[in-house]
């Protein structure tokens, strides 16, 4: 399986500044309009609170608000750094605080004490910048406070203290923390997601080249198998439905001439289903189809003695164990094939067939007889090792032959969900064999597509259908 050690990926430093300023003049620019129209409601409130200072305050506020929102808009004239119109705009809000706690009494103080407290939590909320910031505003407005108090206060320092300062005092510390917080754990958001757009792009490029790759073996494999064009000059009434799970199979036909000169040709085939799928399964395949194409030279170099289907699946079991180097020992991969084999000999009128756990079905005057292939398959396996059997069928005109992998009646559709199932295979096949070869390859696949409607396949699909 593909791995990207997700703590190994650097992200550009610039990059993670870059978006961590977009997302401070996001938060920066939304806080300054919050605290503008909290302003003019504060101002509305002023009246009723504190009536008599009621329009120094409402001046107080118009200007500062109307210093702070023309930073605002002129922030990208002005070419300042995206944290200070945020900054400009806490300021206001300190100043603004500062004064108006200097020249209250003690009952009016508590209540503005909400206002001064709310100014550092909202800072919390929506400030993104670096601590030093937080460090000067809150020393700023400490002096301040201090300086405002000593010239302006009808207060002692312990009315000034009880009535609401002394409180302020510890949010605006624990501001500093909340606000250093926010931007760490911003920092870590925005460096994360980096790390993740850059592990996704990564492992997009990789699986890229991977399906590339598996792309070109899929030409490769194609080259392998019978080209169709082919297999109609060798049987003018067949059909072949194939369609791998992934972008190369597992399961593989082979269709073979063997010419004699005295005696009609005999034709060969092949419908294999080997272990897995995909990539593993394509290389299983293209092992048996060099397999099963060195049988039939070796039977074309000796014409006369023609091996029946069984002979030929002993020899190709022979072959795969070889080039897997199975031996039957404990805990070794059981890597192999599931097939079905005929041999048709137009001389005779005979057909051979034998079946690696796969069967072949035979439709004749509208009847269906199966033959089923050995309960074993190419390759080790558990269980003593025997021949496998051949049988022989006297064909007559229009029959009809079918093999298949188990990718068709294993896939699950229909509305409870379910496998399609031999039997519903054979009543599909016997309610269409009285249509052209061609017309049951159609009716088939729709009966598949709507069996299968939204549900995956789960297997390389592979049916063949001969008329004689």
């Amino acid at each position: 399986m593909m791995q990207i050690h997700y703590q190994d990926i650097s992200v550009d430093s610039g990059v993670v500044k870059a978006e961590m300023k977009k997302i401070a003049l996001h938060n920066h620019n939304l806080a300054i309009k919050v605290v503008a129209v909290l302003n003019i409601l504060f101002a509305i409130s002023d009246y009723f609170t504190v009536p008599q200072q009621w329009i120094s305050f409402l001046v107080l506020r118009l200007v500062i608000t109307a210093i702070f929102f023309s930073v605002f808009l002129l922030q990208d004239k002005l070419k300042i750094a995206v944290e200070w119109p945020g900054f400009i705009a806490y300021m206001g809000c300190i100043i603004e605080n500062s004064y108006m706690y200097s020249v209250i009494d003690a009952s009016t103080l508590q209540k503005f004490t909400f206002a001064f407290i709310a100014t550092f939590i909202g800072a919390g909320m929506f400030i993104v910048w670096r601590i030093s910031f937080s460090i000067w505003a809150v020393a700023i407005s400490i002096l301040l406070n201090s300086i405002l108090f000593s010239v302006l206060s009808p207060l002692s320092v312990a009315e000034y203290m009880s009535n609401g300062a002394f409180l302020t005092l510890m949010v605006a510390v624990f501001s500093i923390v909340l606000i250093h917080t926010r931007y760490n754990l911003t920092l870590r958001e925005v460096t994360s997601r980096l790390k993740l757009e850059v592990a996704s792009q990564e492992l997009a490029e990789k699986n890229k080249d991977i399906t590339d790759s598996i792309t070109y073996a899929k030409r490769i494999q194609e080259a392998m198998l019978t080209p169709f064009e082919n297999i109609k000059q060798l049987f003018p009434e067949s059909f072949v439905i194939f369609k791998p799970k992934d972008i190369v199979s597992g399961d593989f036909y082979w269709f073979h001439r063997i010419e004699r000169q005295s005696q009609e040709d005999i034709l060969l085939a092949v419908v294999a289903d080997c272990t897995g799928h995909g990539v593993p399964g394509a290389l299983m395949s293209m092992l048996g189809i060099s397999s099963l194409s060195e049988i039939s030279n070796n039977i074309e170099s000796k014409i006369e003695i023609v091996p029946d289907a069984a002979t030929i699946l002993n020899q190709l079991r022979a072959k795969i164990k070889a080039s897997l180097r199975q031996t039957g020992k404990q805990g070794e991969q059981k890597d192999g094939m599931d097939i079905a084999i005929c041999i048709i000999d137009y001389q005779t009128k005979k057909l051979h067939f034998a079946g690696a756990n796969n069967p072949m079905l035979l439709i004749r005057d509208g009847e269906l007889v199966e033959y089923k292939g050995d309960r074993m398959p190419i390759g080790i396996h558990v269980g003593s090792e025997k021949d496998f059997t051949n049988h022989t069928v006297d064909l007559q005109g229009n029959d009809m032959i079918y093999l298949f992998s188990d990718g068709f009646v294993d896939q699950f559709g229909g509305e409870t969900g379910r496998k399609f199932l031999v039997k519903n295979l054979k009543s599909l096949l016997l309610s269409a064999c009285n249509e052209t070869m061609d017309n049951q390859k159609q009716i088939l696949e729709n009966a598949l597509e709507k069996w299968k409607s939204n549900y995956d396949q789960v297997d390389d699909i592979l049916l063949i259908g001969i008329k004689i």
